[in-house]
């Protein structure tokens, strides 16, 4: 299937693509993504399709609030129109309407979508949610231990300072090795 992930607005782009081809690749039928912060479904889109056309039997997950965040709201300096009016959730459900079957929707906040899964359940988590320092290292804590032995914990948005700055810290914290390309850092659990 063609990947038509780039046609939906968003920032996720190709070189933030080769994570997901690469964990697509490296996990088996079987296994479990988490995309933590889906937005309109753009990077969602792009794992859906890496995995329909690998032949894999993957379960993908997308937790969202589809509220957007801080940055989206109005007068902010990511204002979206589909935020601002209410219509993200509605926006994400039309953009993944012809992969909606790899898809499985959670309408929570991370803290709380947490909870949905048990601890080492997980071979690859994506947060691409809030992008504060507060809000990320919470995630990094909530998430990590979802992630199963030689899993992969990963994220967007690297050029972001706050987001740097909570990855960095939490890897020191947990003696943990830190790889990063371009706008993507990830971790080998």
């Amino acid at each position: 299937m063609d990947n038509y992930y780039y046609e939906i607005e968003g920032w996720f782009t190709d070189s933030d693509k080769v994570i997901y081809e690469a964990a697509v690749k490296k996990f088996n039928s079987g296994s479990i993504f988490v995309e933590v912060g889906s937005f309109k479904g753009r990077s969602s889109v792009a794992m859906a399709i890496e995995i329909i056309n690998s032949g894999k039997d993957i379960k993908f997950y997308c937790v969202d609030t589809w509220e957007g965040s801080e940055e989206h709201q109005s007068g902010k300096s990511f204002e979206d129109k589909d935020v601002v009016e209410k219509k993200l959730y509605e926006k994400f459900l039309q953009n993944i309407e012809p992969i909606k079957h790899i898809i499985t929707p959670i309408r929570k906040p991370s803290l709380e979508a947490v909870n949905y899964f048990e601890n080492e359940s997980v071979d690859f988590i994506f947060l691409d949610a809030a992008h504060d320092y507060e809000n990320v290292k919470k995630d990094l804590n909530a998430w990590k231990s979802k992630v199963k032995k030689g899993g992969l914990l990963a994220g967007h948005d690297w050029t972001w300072e706050t987001v740097r700055n909570a990855v960095e810290e939490f890897i020191k914290e947990n003696n943990l090795q830190l790889i990063t390309t371009n706008n993507v850092w990830g971790i080998k659990i």
